[in-house]
């Protein structure tokens, strides 16, 4: 009886430990048109518990996106967007979204 006790409270734990993105930094280089993605997701297992999404948007028009069955390291994720096809324009506001595989996402706004 204690033995699945443990396994029930282990398993109702597991979303616990679980947690939205903690940053999202964004830069962009004018000159390239390249948008860099800096996300900081501290996680133990970045195999299990990761960064599964990155989303790139102007208003609501999605502009890029990459999708992920792992994160690159324990911290979070790096990731560059070229936009030399569709340059920006001047006062566009673009809005990045990482999402976490578990649970909870975490944006930020950046006007080039």
């Amino acid at each position: 009886m204690k033995k699945w006790l443990v396994i029930l409270l282990s398993a109702c734990a597991l979303p616990l430990a679980a947690h939205p993105p903690r940053s999202v930094e964004l830069g962009y280089d004018g000159e390239t048109a390249t948008l860099t993605v800096k996300v900081l997701h501290r996680v133990s297992d970045p195999a299990r518990h990761f960064v599964s999404r990155i989303e790139v948007r102007s208003g609501k028009e999605l502009l890029a996106e990459r999708t992920y069955d792992r994160q690159e390291t324990a911290s979070g994720r790096d990731e560059a967007f070229s936009f030399a096809e569709r340059p920006l324009q001047d006062g566009e506001t673009l809005t990045v979204t990482a999402f976490c595989n578990i649970s909870g996402e975490k944006s930020a706004e950046l006007k080039p």
